[in-house]
């Protein structure tokens, strides 16, 4: 194996691409950072804008894209298929010798086949030796003597050139002497074993020598010959060469008209063990010697030969485009640091890896009736659920910004994800009840957590409820309904959730089955709840008449009524309500020219990508006598 070659390249024309992919791909992210600009200055307004798009980190978003475009350009090197170093290889074939002796008088210049006869014949061995890429091939030029103009070989291209290069000026002497190219073809053949097979295509006119007389004396020697005859029986006048003009003449002065002696080309074919076909105008005479007598022979095996065969090393620069694709994927565009929120700095690969863990933890509780949990906003934790029994309203301020002790409701919320997954769903609620109502803000982040929260609330009072179903069916209207409560306000802060609104629906559904009286009145179960009016205290199951429908969101500057206070899982600890002020962020009043907060969230949100990952820990689905509702949505 030799690597000191210089490289080559299969397609080269894939290095001009290459070249040019970086002015392509730069031309495309100037446009699309272009468009994207503007469509963010028509809906956000500047000073929103950088406080929202502060997560992004501009020099990794240039390395990403570089490490892209490299991706690129390495790809089209490895298409132009690099070739570097070479080894030899001997090369083998099994055919069978065959010579074509070809007739190079002056006679084959006649025009009654076009263009002539000596052109027509090398056209019909051109084609035959494509179809016999296997066999060794040799030529002998013949006129008033013989000459082996290319040995026999197996090197096609060579016998192509030697093939072109056959002319009437090949054999100096003139007229013509088929015995003699026999008897060179027999001297060529004579040392290789096998099937020895000589083409013989000429116009018939032997002038000199006795070519059936060696005709047989070949094929006693192993020969086989096959006579093509090339031109017409009519003839033609043999024209000169145009700087002398005229026609070829005898000694006489008479214009000499050479024609095709048929009976003596098969009389020499015969003599040898062949037979005789005319050219044709479209060379069907060597098509049917390949196809009745070449392409029927038994094959041998041939002489090998060396051959250079050039290393093909496209896997170097195909593995160097995967490794760079791969990095510009794990890169990512978000900075790192403590002056982001926790939510910006886990999205990272590790903050993936750990998802796709949980995923393959849970997914024996894939089938839940509810959708999953949301995620807490510190990195790689997974998030949790609300407050049980008692549902506060969404903290909002206008400041703005984060206050300092940002980080303790994620505490809360990490507690209260810990006590969930543990079934304390009562200390799971009081958690999420606190990361809700402390660090109050409006903050895009801040909102966003706290929305996660409400969410989660509502699965954990849903659990709650599921506890006491069987033994105290008012105790567990009490807490549905506030898990109702809490989907609404996650609702009223992310009106696009559709988690939140599929879980709303369904313990929707589950709260009419248990309202429903049961079938047979003599049974044991419990007496059913009484229906929805008026205040419920402990235990009751209604909502008081004095709140709004849990679809309705509260009026601007009020928080939502507290639902009746319950006990969950059965604990009979009751929760406050969330202190008197806080209050749930309203929608944009009707002809506000200035987009609130979580509008302009949910914009950033659809440039960037969701910021919002599923926790992965559904909530199981009720036991065999209590089956899920159909239809059934499960993902």
């Amino acid at each position: 194996m030799n690597f000191g070659a210089a490289m080559n390249f299969k397609d080269s024309a894939w290095l001009a691409v290459g070249a040019a992919m970086p002015l392509l791909l730069l031309a495309v992210w100037l446009l699309y950072d272009r468009r994207q600009k503007k469509a963010l200055d028509r809906f956000v307004s500047p000073s929103l804008r950088t406080k929202l798009t502060r997560s992004v980190s501009f020099p990794k978003r240039v390395m990403q894209r570089v490490l892209l475009g490299g991706a690129f350009i390495t790809l089209c090197v490895a298409l132009s298929g690099p070739l570097v170093g070479f080894r030899w290889q001997e090369i083998g074939s099994r055919g069978n010798e065959i010579v074509f002796a070809i007739d190079t008088s002056r006679s084959m210049l006649a025009p009654d086949v076009k263009p002539n006869r000596l052109t027509r014949a090398k056209f019909g061995v051109d084609d035959l030796a494509m179809r016999l890429e296997n066999d060794a091939l040799g030529i002998v030029a013949f006129a008033g003597s013989a000459f082996l103009v290319n040995p026999i070989t197996l090197d096609h291209v060579a016998f192509r050139g030697s093939l072109n290069a056959i002319d009437t000026h090949t054999i100096p002497r003139g007229g013509t002497n088929i015995a003699s190219a026999i008897e060179v073809a027999t001297l060529a053949l004579q040392r290789y074993r096998g099937t020895k097979i000589l083409v013989l295509l000429t116009d018939g006119e032997d002038l000199e020598g006795d070519a059936v007389a060696a005709a047989q004396a070949a094929h006693k020697a192993g020969l086989i010959i096959y006579t093509v005859g090339v031109g017409t029986p009519a003839g033609e006048l043999i024209p000169l060469p145009p700087e002398e003009g005229g026609y070829v003449k005898d000694d006489a002065g008479a214009v000499v008209r050479s024609r095709l002696d048929e009976p003596k080309l098969q009389s020499i074919a015969a003599a040898a063990g062949g037979f005789y076909v005319p050219l044709g105008a479209r060379n069907e005479g060597l098509d049917k010697i390949y196809e009745s007598a070449i392409g029927n022979l038994q094959k041998h095996e041939l002489r090998s030969r060396q051959e250079k065969i050039y290393l093909d090393r496209y896997q170097w620069p195909l593995a160097a485009s995967l490794v760079l694709l791969l990095a510009s994927l794990c890169i990512g565009t978000r900075r790192r640091g403590a002056q982001l929120a926790p939510a910006v700095a886990a999205r990272t690969p590790v903050r993936a890896m750990v998802a796709l863990a949980a995923a393959a933890t849970v997914l024996p509780l894939a089938l839940a009736p509810l959708s999953s949990m949301r995620a807490a906003d510190a990195p790689g934790t997974p998030g949790t659920p609300g407050t049980p029994g008692t549902l506060g309203a969404s903290a909002t301020s206008g400041s703005g910004s984060l206050p300092k002790d940002s980080r303790k409701p994620l505490a809360e919320f990490d507690s209260g994800t810990k006590a969930y997954r543990a079934g304390q769903f009562p200390a799971a609620a009081q958690a999420f009840q606190q990361s809700i109502t402390q660090a109050p803000s409006s903050a895009a982040q801040r909102l966003a957590q706290q929305q996660d929260a409400y969410y989660n609330l509502g699965n954990t009072l849903y659990r709650a409820g599921q506890a006491t179903e069987k033994s105290a069916p008012e105790q567990t209207l009490t807490q549905w309904n506030n898990a109702v409560r809490a989907y609404e306000t996650a609702l009223q802060l992310r009106p696009d959730d559709a988690d939140s609104k599929f879980n709303r629906d369904f313990v929707k559904r589950k709260i009419a089955e248990l309202e429903q009286p049961p079938k047979n009145n003599s049974g044991s179960g419990p007496p059913p709840p009484a229906p929805k009016s008026g205040g419920g205290g402990g235990g009751g199951g209604g909502t008081p008449p004095s709140r709004p429908p849990p679809s309705s969101p509260p009026p601007p500057g009020q928080s939502p009524p507290p639902p009746t206070p319950g006990n969950a899982g059965g604990s009979g600890a009751a929760h406050p309500p969330p202190p008197p002020g806080s209050a749930l962020p309203a929608s944009v009043p009707p002809g506000s020219s200035q987009m609130s907060p979580e509008e302009a969230r949910e914009l950033l949100d659809s440039a960037k990508g969701d910021e919002h990952p599923a926790m992965g820990a559904p909530l199981a689905a009720s036991g065999a006598d209590n089956p899920p509702p159909k239809p059934y949505k499960n993902w």
